[in-house]
This record gives C-alpha cells, structure tokens and sequence, in this order.
C-alpha cells in the first residue's frame, strides 16, 4: 500500500533571505512588501519574528509596533523560486509522483516497496544539508491526513500517521484544522455543537448531507480521515506576473512606464527560464480607490520578447488608464503560453 508525504518549508521566505545573509540567522526577520511608513505589508516572518506576534499579510507598520527590533527584507522571488526548484527535484529523486501545490508545499506518493517514513527522514535530512533549508514532513495514508498532520508539528517536524488510525488521530484536533472546515461551515456545524474533528465525525452523513449538499459528504468522509484524492502530477505553469504597489498613488506617465519596462523584462526572463511563450498580455490597474481593473491584448505569434511585451503593455496603459485618477498598483502578465515558435513576427491587436 503505497503512502503519502507532505512537505511544507517553514518560514520558506524568511529562511531563504538568512540563507543569502548568514548574519541575519536567530533574529527576527520581517520579508515584506513596500515600506514601513507606507502600505507596507507583511508576506512572512521568521519565527524568531513570529514570536512577537508578527504574521503573514499583516501591516508592515503594525508588525514593526510588535517587534521594533525586526529586520526588515524585501522580497526576492527569483531566488524563491530557484530553491523552490531545487527542493522540489530532490523530491523526485525518491517518487516521480510529486504534486507541487505551492512554491513551499508539495505532497509524494511513495510506493510500497519502500520504507516511506525512512524515505521522509532522509529528505529532511538531505533538504537542511544540501540546501540549508527547514522543512516540516508527514507520513499518512492519504493527502488530506498528511496535510493536517503536517500543520501539527510545524516547525521542523515529523510525524507519521499509522495506516488505520487516521480517525483516531484526527478525532481530538479542533475543528478549524480540517480543510474545507472555514468560518461559515463552523458557524453552521454548531447546531450540532462541533468543536472537534471526532465531534464532526459523529454527526449522521444524512444531515450533513441535507445541510451542505454534496460538501456534507466531504466533511464526513474527511472527519473518518477518508481522502481518495489522486497525486496531480501533470500541473503547468499558467501564466508569468509581475505587479508592483507604489508607496504614494501616482498619475505620473512616466514612473508608470518605466515601472511597466522593468516588470516586462522580469516577465520575459522568468519565460524564457521556464521555456514558455505568451499568446496573451495582460495589463493590471488597480486605482486609489481600490477598483481593479485588468486588460489584455492577443498577439499573432507568441512571444518571450521583453520589447514585444512591453510594447503591448505601454500600449494598453495609454489606452485604458483614466489619467484623472491616481493609480496605486500596477501589474503585467504573460498568459496562453505556447512553446516558443521560431517565428519572431508580432502583429497585435490592441
């Protein structure tokens, strides 16, 4: 019987930037977006930070009331993304089934023939020394199972989850610990005074079924720790974006193209590292007032062209942008992306 890991890398941002600066390593550590005296928002803190009570999407300005002391990083997704990599092609080394879920979580199938909770020591293992990086690992018999045992033991944890006491695991964890088990769901499971999984489990399927239709059926199959769900392996990369956030609302042309230009070069080279060209740019307004807006053009030929792509995108600026209002983010991305064609010609339509 083959059994599942999952793997999440803790802190994933904020061990990455301590691995480009070793001097930062045991202090707090803020990666945010923007600055401090702005719009400034939190996207981790390491958990020297996290201590503090400094979390993910916080105020970059309420984070720092919380832990002065916080050093503060920008991000840097390119190099995220590289140790992401990285970690994700060690993971084959053990089972080509990998699903890669997020750039820090990705769950393996490991067959039978093999010791699965030795296979997880070893990547562990093998994750902190060849590339420095923490990570937390569960052993279950399913994905749903994994992912929950996984969270429990965070950080730098390991757990493996017997086949045949999923159940009885799950049974004393809070309810909120169970995917698909969101704010409304719980608001709606206290008439049957659910505070635990094992409480959900003991609720007939019949009246979760007549309450949530056919998501009554995944809640109680999940409470039993029952997940069927197949590994997907055969996930794609979609689209390619860039966006950017100004610290004040700006109606400056200039800023919002030269902007524009840096953000499509960007665009270009994660394309052309990922072996993709793009069909379709998109151009992403979002104004003062918080109204977003988004706009696309379709090219005749695709294109990993940095020029190309900025010529579209300058293009869709100068047509929709309301000069009257103030913008305070802007956003390129490349879509519909093909193999990149020999032919270099571009006929958009704008």
């Amino acid at each position: 019987m083959h059994q599942i890991l999952h793997l999440d890398l803790d802190a994933f941002f904020a061990s990455v930037e301590v691995l480009l600066n070793p001097e930062w390593r045991g202090k707090p550590l803020i990666v945010a977006m923007g600055h401090p005296q702005g719009r400034g928002v939190v996207s981790t803190a390491s958990y020297e930070a996290r201590q503090f009570g400094v979390h993910s999407t916080m105020p970059l300005r309420a984070a720092l009331r919380l832990c002065p002391q916080a050093i503060i990083a920008p991000p840097h997704f390119r190099a995220y993304s590289e140790y992401s990599r990285r970690v994700m092609n060690l993971l084959r080394e053990y089972s080509p089934l990998v699903e890669q879920v997020s750039i820090d979580e990705a769950y393996v199938e490991i067959s039978a023939e093999r010791d699965a909770a030795q296979s997880a020591r070893e990547m562990q293992a093998r994750i902190k020394t060849e590339i420095g990086l923490d990570c937390t690992l569960a052993v279950a018999s399913n994905k749903l199972v994994a992912k929950v045992a996984c969270n429990t033991v965070k950080p730098r944890g390991f757990v493996v989850v017997p086949a045949g006491d999923e159940e009885k695991f799950l049974a004393p964890l809070p309810i909120d610990k169970l995917p698909g088990a969101g704010k409304v769901t719980r608001v709606k499971l206290a008439r049957w005074n659910v505070k635990t999984i094992g409480d959900l489990a003991r609720v007939p399927v019949e009246e979760l079924r007549a309450e949530f239709g056919k998501a009554g059926i995944y809640l109680h199959e999940g409470a039993h720790g029952r997940d069927d769900s197949p590994i997907v392996t055969g996930w794609k990369t979609k689209s390619i974006s860039e966006e950017n956030t100004f610290e004040r609302d700006t109606r400056d042309a200039k800023q919002l193209e030269k902007m524009l230009e840096e953000m499509c070069k960007g665009v270009a080279r994660d394309l052309k590292k990922e072996g993709f060209a793009a069909r379709t740019i998109v151009l992403k307004l979002r104004y003062g007032d918080f109204v977003t807006i988004t706009r696309q053009t379709t090219l005749r030929a695709p294109t990993d062209d940095a020029d190309d792509i900025r010529r579209c995108a300058i293009g869709l600026l100068q047509k929709h942008w309301e000069h009257k209002r103030a913008i305070r983010l802007i956003g390129v991305r490349a879509h519909n992306l093909v193999e990149p064609s020999s032919t270099r010609q571009l006929e958009m339509t704008l």
